[in-house]
């Protein structure tokens, strides 16, 4: 395994195979992993025994095992010790990148104010009326200084992860999509659509 930038990855061993071993850590507490999950509305349980740094994480009808100091995580399927451990880079990366992006999710509870501080964070312009918000991607200044370029929005409707996209004529699609929550629809479907202006 070779080291890769988006990774604080730093020599550990060499394997019985006479492989280097790198060692990827996260620097983030238990604490900070228990709120980040908590937060999320994802259950979890932290192993018993003193100094433990893993976390039983339990999502969408599977139990992953999570080491909060390195980022390596696994499937348990069957109660059975995992025989190949996969890495990311802290607790975020592990959900938004491996668990949220599963097309077999569930959508996960939301409340309208999860929602606002989520798009407040990633200062993104919405509108609430009642359970859908309306985001708007941002404006980019044309090259030749002749105003902004075309702005995408969608309707996300809170709680259920249905989404859908809103005609520059301001009429929404028929056609709805479905996100496990606003987070996995902003990185997988809004910010994408921000990159192509």
């Amino acid at each position: 395994m070779k080291p890769i930038k988006e990774y604080d990855w730093r020599f550990d061993r060499v394997n019985s195979k006479g492989e280097v071993i790198f060692k990827h850590d996260t620097n983030e507490t238990v604490e900070q992993v228990s709120k980040f999950l908590e937060d999320k509305n994802i259950k979890y349980e932290l192993t018993e025994g003193a100094g433990s740094t893993m976390f039983w994480v339990y999502f969408n009808g599977t139990k992953y095992s999570y080491y909060s100091t390195t980022g390596r995580w696994s499937p348990i399927k069957k109660n059975k010790y995992p025989v190949k451990h996969y890495s990311s880079k802290n607790i975020k990366d592990f959900i938004n990148r491996f668990l949220l992006t599963e097309e077999k999710f569930k959508p996960v509870e939301e409340k309208i104010e999860n929602v606002e501080t989520i798009l407040k964070d990633n200062k993104i312009e919405y509108k609430i009326k009642k359970d859908t918000v309306t985001l708007t991607t941002k404006p980019v200044p044309r090259k030749d200084g002749k105003g902004n370029r075309r702005r995408y929005s969608f309707e996300y409707i809170i709680g259920n992860g249905k989404w859908r996209s809103i005609y520059v004529d301001g009429t929404p699609s028929e056609k709805f999509y479905q996100a496990s929550n606003i987070e996995n629809f902003i990185i997988k479907y809004f910010k994408p659509q921000e990159d192509l202006q």
